[in-house]
């Protein structure tokens, strides 16, 4: 239906409607409790006093989510709405659409139940007319709306598991829709009434299919017409049929009929998404009235896959490539307004991207509009993630989520593949149980099939995909391979375990494995912005490990024909409230943050996927670094930069000098730079096109003549950059200290464990009281000393500290691998700080005093006299002495 109001303003049609037949938004002022102890709802009505006013899209998991404490609210919230109509509606059918409401909801009028909906990411609506106390000696009728919203976990309601916050509330639009007692019968299912269909395709001609349900709510027949038109993309009648329809009483009636054919059709694809309209109008011929209207989008195309040769559209082949998404948002989770969700897709497309896997739930009806007119072909799927429940109920709610998402989405021309029960057997129920494995599994294979089933018979003209994790035995031996016409595969060799480079081996023995189409459904690899390493490595979380996976990848995909698609795991960054990488409770494996922001990977698939000259330097989001001078008293560091171009050569200059030019390999060209201290200027240049660049260089000599200004801020037992993006502070690297300079003296990198080699830097727990995680996760074990040889003066040091052996289990709570959690006992660890063998700190206990995982920052001043170094001494008393981070600053 927005679809439909949208295309009206652009068409500019007039009189559209009957007379009050209308839909617009309720979301201002709603009252909103969060509580599970409210009973009904007039215990609701009760506390009104403290209920707060909000509008909506709205979610009460915004906050919660991405505190430092664990787990977030999944439980009940009221909302409450007065809504004031004509009088004259008594005549009409009134109802309130919702487009999410998340994961259960109940809508009561005037305190009364008018209806209930399960399933978080699907629309329903609720007809209210019933239930409205028409007051015919007033003009205006004033009734109440009250939403009771669940999001606690239920074993009957998909999604039981899954990495993705689920977050509560009514997350989406509410319309109040008023219609005639005749209309297109959209109250079933929330679709339009009317599914489109273009049975043949060709480049000469294109066949139109429509099927329509209109309701006749009146006690009485009903004589209409039906009129059904198509229109151009630039807007032009080019068809108009009229049917004469004889309506039984209370009774919905099915009509389908076929257009002529429409010769040499304006093809939809990615380079030319043109989408015609069809018009489809009831007129109740009595009275020569509009009752009703709809408006479609209609795009002509055909495709098909192949399992050896991949995707063809058009006739023509085509790679897909593009990514997956997930629909929230930084501080405002889910409930975004259509404006965030339309401008995703428009990334998207800025990006290069040409396939879009709307994951793992059906979203917000922008989304596949966006993509209906910019050109992105999608794949859709129902929230059955991870496990299952083996009862009539939750297959009663799979199917319907299934039926729901087919009829609201089934007009889009983007759309190509309806898909279900993404990695369902990742960590399956009764794994070391073989007979009652058997027995699950087999329940999972009877619901695949159902699911297949109803999707087949309701679209005929789409593909079904199930997407598995890289699991290729276990799905086999279940049978699930055999049941949908493609097979996804969610790989991440370099990331969760294994290396990359076995990535096309890997390939090669899924497609012989499986006779169908492959898509890779998922591959990605976790990029904190804020890290940066010269020499990246697995699971590092730097934007140059996830550039150099991405790189391989894409090189692999391109050339293996078999594989037909394949869609980055993420987009954006996303919420995950119970992960624990670098940034809490965020899955970063996003081409952009959860903020939008790009990351380098974001130009590196510009440079990859775009036609048009393109070029992009990497240094856009490490605006400000703490490098280690080349040599003494050279003035300079030099750092590689990365620039991103699909031209054959690329020149770059710093300061207005050119420092050469390099060739393009794999979509990017790498220079040495030698950065000087303060603002250095980059421009590339390829060809016409050009990109612009500052980085800010703290440049750390090897000895001080003079103490820098901004001071030292040096991260221990790491090898990644560290960069503040909040307060624009860059961490530096440490070095071992000599003679002259300054450094730390003893001590090795802690390792969280040898048996788990997934982190390579110290810890991937979260530490309270700070977001800057990555300062504290890495530490020095057995530092002696951190020597500096300064210039005399008044110094201020700053020590941090965080105790990363305690009791808990360094375990990642969602990954694709099958390594258990490991547990540390208990450290015990006591040690002294003394800055020139002056006590600063007399036997720190870090786990008995403060806690594990705990942030601690000290700070102290000293005066360093005429020849004297700079020294911070750590003694041991019981075990060994750690420091994770180090901040130096000159005050006289």
């Amino acid at each position: 239906m927005k679809f439909g109001i949208v295309l009206l303003l652009i068409l500019g049609f007039q009189n559209v409607y009957a007379q009050d037949n209308i839909q617009h938004t309720i979301n201002e002022s709603w009252k909103f409790i969060k509580s599970d102890e409210i009973v009904d709802v007039k215990d609701f009505y009760s506390k009104l006093g403290i209920a707060k006013s909000v509008d909506l899209p709205h979610t009460w998991n915004d906050k919660d989510v991405v505190d430092e404490t664990k787990g977030y609210y999944r439980g009940t919230g009221w909302y409450a709405k007065e809504v004031r109509i004509p009088t004259s509606y008594k005549n009409k059918e009134v109802f309130l659409f919702f487009e999410g409401v998340n994961t259960v909801a109940e809508v009561y009028i005037n305190s009364k139940l008018a209806g209930q909906h399960i399933g978080g990411y699907t629309r329903f609506v609720i007809p209210i007319s019933d239930l409205i106390q028409f007051d015919e000696e007033k003009k205006l009728t004033t009734f109440k709306v009250t939403v009771k919203a669940d999001n606690r976990f239920d074993e009957n309601v998909p999604t039981l598991a899954a990495d993705f916050t689920f977050f509560g509330g009514i997350y989406r639009d509410v319309n109040l829709v008023v219609k005639d007692k005749v209309h297109f019968n959209f109250e079933e299912d929330a679709s339009n009434g009317c599914f489109i269909t273009t049975p043949k395709v060709t480049a000469d001609q294109g066949e139109v299919h429509l099927k329509a349900h209109i309701k006749n709510s009146d006690l009485s027949k009903k004589k209409i017409k039906l009129i059904n038109k198509i229109y151009s993309p630039t807007h032009q009648l080019i068809q108009e049929k009229v049917s004469k329809l004889t309506l039984q009483p209370n009774k919905t009636t099915n009509y389908e009929f076929d257009f002529d054919a429409v010769t040499t059709p304006l093809l939809w694809s990615p380079n030319t998404p043109h989408l015609y309209s069809i018009v489809s109008e009831i007129w109740d011929v009595k009275t020569n009235t509009k009752l009703d209207e709809v408006i479609n989008p209609l795009g002509f195309r055909w495709f098909k896959f192949d399992t050896e040769k991949g995707f063809f559209l058009n006739g023509e082949p085509l790679k897909l490539i593009g990514t997956n998404r997930h629909q929230d948002y930084k501080n405002i989770g889910n409930a975004l307004p259509d404006y965030l969700h339309t401008e995703d897709v428009r990334m998207m497309k800025e990006m290069g991207s040409n396939f879009l896997r709307i994951s793992h739930y059906p979203q917000d009806p922008a989304i596949l509009e966006a993509c209906d007119r910019l050109g992105i072909l999608t794949t859709v799927e129902t929230p059955v993630v991870n496990t299952i429940t083996e009862n009539e109920t939750f297959d009663k709610n799979c199917l319907s989520a299934q039926l729901e998402m087919i009829r609201q989405n089934y007009n889009h021309p983007s759309l190509i593949i309806w898909a279900y029960m993404n990695e369902i057997l990742l960590k399956p129920k009764y794994k070391n149980d073989p007979q009652r494995y058997k027995k699950y599994t087999d329940y999972v294979l009877q619901l695949a099939q159902k699911l297949e089933t109803l999707t087949r018979r309701e679209d005929p003209y789409r593909y079904t995909m199930i997407p598995n994790h890289s699991g290729l035995e276990r799905y086999k031996e279940a049978g699930l391979t055999d049941v949908p016409m493609i097979v996804g595969w969610n790989i991440y060799d370099g990331w969760y375990g294994r290396e990359f480079d076995a990535l096309e081996a890997k390939l090669t023995k899924y497609h012989e494995g499986v006779d169908k189409p492959l898509i890779i459904t998922e591959y990605g690899a976790g990029a904190d912005p804020r890290l940066h390493s010269l020499n990246p490595t697995r699971f590092d979380f730097t934007q140059e490990y996830a550039t150099a996976y991405h790189q391989h990848y894409m090189k692999v995909i391109k050339k293996l024909p078999f594989v037909a698609g394949a869609n980055v795991w993420n987009y954006a960054d996303f919420s995950s409230e119970q992960r624990v990488d670098a940034v809490q409770s965020i899955n970063n494996k996003g081409l952009v943050g959860i903020d939008r922001k790009p990351k380098d990977v974001f130009y590196f698939y510009q440079a990859s996927l775009l036609k048009t000259p393109f070029i992009g330097i990497s240094t856009k989001s490490w605006k400000r670094r703490s490098c280690i001078e080349d040599l003494e008293n050279k003035g300079f560091a030099t750092m590689p930069v990365q620039v991103f171009s699909n031209q054959s050569e690329v020149e770059l200059f710093i300061n207005g000098k050119s420092i050469g030019s390099q060739k393009v390999q794999d979509a990017i060209a790498t220079f040495e730079v030698p950065f000087t201290n303060g603002i250095n200027r980059l421009k590339a240049v390829a060809g016409k096109v050009e990109d612009y660049s500052e980085v800010r260089i703290d440049l750390l000599p090897q000895s001080f003549e003079t103490f820098p200004i901004n001071g030292l801020s040096i991260n221990l037992g790491d090898e990644r950059f560290f960069y503040d993006d909040q307060i624009d502070q860059a961490w530096g690297l440490n070095q071992n200290y000599t003679k002259g300079s300054w450094g730390s003296i003893g001590g090795k990198p802690f390792i969280k464990t040898k048996k788990r080699k997934q982190h390579p830097y110290g810890t991937n727990q979260p530490v309270a009281g700070t977001f800057n995680d990555p300062i504290y996760q890495t530490q020095l074990v057995g530092i002696e000393e951190f020597r500096l040889d300064v210039p005399p003066g008044l110094y201020e040091v700053r020590l941090h500290f965080a105790e990363l052996e305690g009791t808990d289990a360094n375990h990642l709570p969602y990954d694709l691998t099958d390594t258990e959690a490991v547990k540390t006992g208990k450290v015990s660890r006591t040690f002294s700080v003394k800055i020139n063998n002056q006590m600063v700190i007399n036997k720190l206990d870090l786990l008995n005093q403060y806690g594990e995982y705990k942030k601690v920052k000290i700070k102290s001043q000293t005066r360093v006299g005429k020849d004297e170094p700079l020294i911070i001494q750590f003694d041991k008393v019981i075990g060994e002495p750690v420091l994770n981070a180090i901040e130096i600053y000159k005050k006289l």
